[in-house]
């Protein structure tokens, strides 16, 4: 083991672009394992017996409950009837407005929001800030409580307890910021950016989405085709296609970054070949000078085998301490879901490294335990 660990820092050693290659191309398998399966795991949560699978838009008022005994009539499940209604800022009180403040952008204040009201929080919301509402309806100055997505509260840079008037098709809604929420946008379900206390807008012009959750392909369209040809103003999105969708295109991406990371545990083992058939020479007569000395072939195998498992480890670590920065990284800055770390896809990676080195370096240096004293001394 000495001479094993001794040999990573020998004369004409080429430990530094081995480690390079191979811990690059464990950066790459690493980072692929991590970010598809985190990716796969976050689409996993929406896709299990209990999400919906499809949707029905624009679905108008007097059409709610005729389309909702239809789809109970076939024995599928109604998962949730969401109000929606158009709206536009029409006025923005700050009563703590900084000197630092400036312009808020164009688009948060020019656009329609389509929003909703319920009286609880979602499944795919976590509040960050403030309280949930208790009543539905408004204080005695006539004010009604909403829930902002964080991130459209930065943009209008508002905080908890400033007051927002709302332009609901002519109707002026006084509201005030009680509560911030995180909102996964990745989950196949309504999310919105503004959320009302049930007073405030049960009585405005509104439609509904309507989801469901249908198993059999067959069954789902027929249900789609149903729902059209009686409401034709309806429109549907049936969602497990977006699913396979997604899927397919990780699979493409998978494809081209596992051939990157590949080509580049290939490039390593080529430096590692490159390095033994360099030193072969070198190698050749210390075998030969140890098995003079008394040392056995099993001797000289343990000691390259040393020496060809710390390549491996310590290529294989250095590429997974990367993989798991970047995945973290891509999880946090790029996708914005949680991040967590899969012990067993790195293992593997790190196993196959190591073990690919081991085999190669073995393989490459077979010629310098087998060689004999006396025909060493023939080639002298």
């Amino acid at each position: 083991m000495r001479h094993g660990i001794a040999n990573l820092d020998r004369p004409g050693n080429q430990t530094r672009p081995v480690v390079l290659a191979l811990g690059f191309g464990a950066f790459l398998l690493g980072t692929l394992a991590l970010v598809q399966g985190n990716l796969l795991r976050e689409l996993a949560s929406t896709a299990d017996a209990s999400a919906a699978n499809l949707a029905f838009f624009d679905v108008q008022t007097d059409q709610a409950s005729a389309l909702d005994t239809m789809v109970r009539s076939r024995d599928f499940p109604v998962l949730a009837r969401v109000p929606i209604v158009p709206m536009r800022i029409a006025a923005i009180a700050e009563p703590r407005r900084s000197k630092k403040t400036t312009e808020r952008p164009s688009w948060a204040i020019r656009r329609e929001y389509r929003s909703s009201y319920r009286d609880s929080i979602a499944a795919s919301e976590k509040l960050v800030a403030g309280h949930w509402w208790t009543s539905p309806g408004p204080d005695r100055d006539g004010i009604y409580e909403i829930s902002l997505e964080q991130s459209l509260a930065e943009e209008l840079r508002v905080a908890l307890g400033d007051t927002i008037t709302w332009d609901v098709q002519g109707v002026r809604i006084r509201t005030r910021v009680t509560s911030l929420r995180e909102v996964q946008w990745t989950r196949f379900e309504p999310n919105f950016f503004v959320v009302f206390q049930p007073g405030a807008l049960r009585a405005a012009p509104q439609s509904f989405v309507l989801l469901t959750r249908v198993q059999d392909d067959a069954a789902r369209a027929q249900l789609q085709r149903a729902a059209v040809e009686r409401f034709p103003n309806i429109s549907t999105i049936d969602l497990s296609f977006i699913e396979n969708a997604v899927g397919r295109i990780l699979d493409r991406v998978s494809l081209a970054v596992r051939f990157m990371a590949l080509f580049s545990v290939v490039t390593g083992v080529l430096v590692l070949v490159s390095a033994i058939a360099a030193s072969r020479r070198q190698r050749v007569r210390e075998s030969v000078l140890l098995k003079t000395l008394g040392a056995t072939r099993a001797q000289i195998v343990r000691m390259l085998f040393t020496e060809y498992a710390l390549l491996g480890a310590i290529g294989s670590a250095a590429g997974i301490l990367l993989a798991v920065g970047g995945g973290w990284a891509a999880m946090r800055f790029i996708f914005e879901v949680p991040f967590t770390v899969a012990p067993l896809a790195l293992a593997v990676v790190a196993a196959v490294t190591m073990l690919l080195t081991i085999v190669t370096g073995l393989a490459a240096a077979r010629d310098v335990f087998a060689e004999t004293p006396m025909s060493a001394l023939r080639e002298v």
